[in-house]
């Protein structure tokens, strides 16, 4: 395990930089870090060697083109390490399935299902009860309204200012086509893939790449691009908080949300229709800085917060952030 400690403040600011727009020029990260585009190069292929990078994605808005987040966590009951295998990857391999998670906790496992419909959700979880049904002991199942992926601010302990979020879900669909939904697809995976590469790839010129990727930004489908960390690597946990409140106000709401927003290992808020009345998730070194955020929040916000359920997504099976592209 390499402790983020063990990255020098170049490297820590280099992996900022590429979260808040992961399609930077090596020129503009290097003028923004203090270093050449020569050695700022270097430097990602050399994290991208150690696996502490990941990938690149673009923060895409899925409702814009028509698309329900079904957010599903499983307890399992009766079973082997072979039928739990075999479980999740009957999950896995459903195209719709873009995450699917081990959890440490009150559930086992979490997955997200980007569905068009409703009924669309719900021919998938009768097949899945079909099959696997005696061995779930109970599932919740939440449909997401809104969420936000924050830029990962613990990197170099401060959220980027100004900073305005971009709200993810809840939105009118918007006119696309098939075009659109590749080069979606590609920069779901491939944040930082040149747009002569893309034109290549889908057939088209780079002009057509860049103007319909302009037009995807401004109509809010993609809203910026981030990097994908190993967590592991550096030393870090992904844990999950489920925030019951005692009474619901707006203003405190939102309040406690825009604190969130602004910490520096805060990643994602969301609220989802029969979910918590805010789901907050974050990257800490440890149960104790986990305990801290915790401790904080509930001093701050007593008056809101009635109680609190926490999780540790501990091993990650499957990440699509688009499965629907192509």
């Amino acid at each position: 395990m390499v402790d983020l400690k063990v990255l020098d403040v170049k490297d820590r600011k280099i992996l900022y930089e590429l979260d808040i727009d992961a399609r930077s020029s090596l020129s503009q990260i290097g003028k923004k870090v203090g270093l050449s585009k020569e050695v700022v190069n270097y430097r990602i292929n050399r994290l991208q060697q150690e696996g502490i990078i990941k990938g690149f994605y673009a923060r895409i808005d899925a409702s814009k083109i028509g698309l329900v987040m079904f957010r599903t966590f499983l307890s399992l009951q009766n079973i082997t390490p072979e039928k739990e295998e075999e479980l999740i990857n009957y999950i896995c391999v459903q195209k719709e399935v873009g995450w699917c998670v081990k959890v440490q906790g009150n559930w086992d496992i979490n997955f997200i299902y980007w569905a068009k419909s409703t009924n669309h959700f719900f021919s998938f979880w009768k097949g899945f009860k079909k099959l696997y049904g005696n061995f779930i002991s109970s599932r919740w199942t939440s449909v997401f309204g809104w969420f936000v992926n924050l830029p990962k601010g613990f990197l170099v302990g401060k959220k980027p200012e100004p900073f305005k979020p971009f709200i993810m879900g809840g939105s009118e669909k918007i006119d696309f086509d098939e075009l659109d939904l590749k080069i979606i697809e590609v920069l779901s995976k491939r944040a930082r893939e040149p747009l002569v590469s893309i034109a290549k790839e889908l057939g088209v010129s780079d002009k057509a790449i860049s103007y319909r990727i302009k037009n995807l930004e401004q109509k809010k489908v993609i809203g910026g691009y981030g990097v994908r960390l190993d967590l592991e690597k550096i030393g870090y946990e992904y844990w999950k908080i489920h925030a019951s409140f005692k009474d619901y106000s707006e203003k405190r709401f939102s309040d406690l949300n825009n604190y969130c927003i602004a910490h520096p290992n805060i990643v994602y808020t969301d609220e989802l229709i029969g979910g918590a009345d805010l789901e907050i998730e974050g990257f800490f070194r440890n149960s104790q800085e986990l305990q801290k955020f915790l401790d904080e929040t509930r001093y701050k916000f007593n008056d809101l917060i009635k109680d609190t359920e926490i999780m540790l997504y501990y091993k990650e099976y499957k990440l699509n952030l688009f499965p629907w592209g192509g």
